[in-house]
């Protein structure tokens, strides 16, 4: 009996021995976590403002007002310059601040690339076409005349051998005409251009590659005046503004771009001698006829009007030798002779423009109008 309360005895204290330790062991694990939160909560700044808000309910301390910052805190900083604002946006109408040192002048830095908008008008510098809207068809002479006026016009397409011949024969007459050369012709001829323009005839045009033009695409018919303009001009030292169409075709989409090129006319005729036909037979009013001298030469008298226009070419024999009786008859009738131009307003001297449309770019206009980027924007102030 006595052993076993021994026993039990002994046992009670193991028990009791092992709760002890399991108590010093969660004790020191309460410890080393106190230590551990205790230390993260003074590293945070917490403990700080704790002790400080319990000083100011205890009336230990003074709240005093933070400072006024110069920094918006809805702002970033400058990333080049930390703790500065960054630049206020720039308002409408307001220039914004040339990039660079602070105290850079505005005029040092790199201007900025110039920009148009649809709809807007640009001025297009070196043109001398106008402001109407389409070319004016003209059969006969518009302005009043005190006498009774007739142009004589040649035409030039690829012959070229009785040129001098037929200027002879009007400087023999003391006659002025009008030319509308082929541009490609007065490039392999530049000798007969100048000769042309030396002996005091008006020069228009009549097209780069004498085409039908009511065939082509806009773009190929603006490609068609512009490029004979520059060789008429480049050959000649004239830039005309006067255009006989190949064919007499036209539309109305190359009398719009006949305005657009300045040529603010395009000139028919009153009488066509058929001079071109010279050898040949046609039919002519119904009948079968022979084209020659004797033919050309009746049908400009019978025909002829005040303020006419006669449409011959440069060609054969036959024009020539049809000159003197045709300017002989003329005058009989009481004609003198003149040019086309003079026998129409002056152009008007308005300067072309150009409504900037979407997709246009400063470029594809340069190109348009046969000038460069730099001319449109110092003409418009870009």
């Amino acid at each position: 009996m006595s052993a076993n309360r021994e026993t039990v005895s002994h046992q009670g204290r193991k028990v009791k021995a092992k709760k002890r330790r399991s108590l010093i062991i969660l004790l020191l694990a309460l410890a080393i976590v106190s230590l551990i939160t205790g230390y993260g909560f003074v590293a945070s700044g917490a403990w700080d403002k704790t002790t400080h808000t319990f000083r100011l309910w205890f009336g230990e301390e003074e709240a005093v007002e933070p400072p006024e910052s110069d920094t918006d805190p809805l702002k970033p900083d400058d990333p080049a310059n930390p703790g500065k604002p960054a630049d206020k946006p720039v308002t409408p109408g307001e220039e914004p601040q040339a990039p660079g040192k602070p105290d850079q002048p505005a005029s040092d830095a790199e201007p900025a690339a110039p920009i148009i908008y649809v709809g807007q008008v640009l001025v297009i510098p070196g043109s001398e076409g106008g402001s109407i809207a389409a070319s004016q068809v003209i059969r006969n002479g518009t302005l009043p005349a005190g006498t009774k006026k007739i142009a004589l016009t040649f035409d030039s397409g690829w012959l070229f051998e009785q040129t001098r011949p037929l200027l002879d024969m009007l400087d023999h007459y003391n006659v002025s005409a009008t030319f509308f050369p082929r541009a490609l012709w007065l490039q392999d001829h530049p000798d007969l251009g100048q000769e042309i323009v030396k002996r005091g005839h008006t020069m228009g045009s009549h097209s780069l590659t004498h085409p039908h033009m009511k065939e082509m695409t806009l773009d190929q018919i603006r490609h068609e005046m512009k490029e004979s303009t520059r060789i008429i001009q480049s050959v000649t030292g004239v830039r005309p503004y006067l255009f006989r169409p190949p064919y007499g075709e036209y539309d109305q989409r190359v009398l719009d771009v006949l305005a657009e090129e300045g040529y603010p006319f395009t000139i028919m005729w009153t009488v066509d001698t058929l001079d071109w036909a010279a050898g040949t037979t046609m039919v002519v009013d119904g009948q079968q006829v022979l084209i020659d001298t004797d033919f050309i030469v009746n049908r400009v008298l019978s025909n002829a009007s005040n303020q006419g226009i006669i449409l011959m070419h440069i060609g054969g024999p036959s024009t020539v030798n049809a000159l003197p009786r045709i300017i002989e008859g003329l005058r009989n009738m009481g004609y003198t002779f003149t040019t086309v131009d003079q026998m129409l307003p002056a152009p008007t001297a308005s300067t072309l423009t150009h409504t900037v449309k979407s997709g246009d770019t400063l470029y594809s206009i340069a190109q348009r109008y046969g000038v460069n980027v730099q001319q449109i924007v110092q003409a418009n102030d870009l």
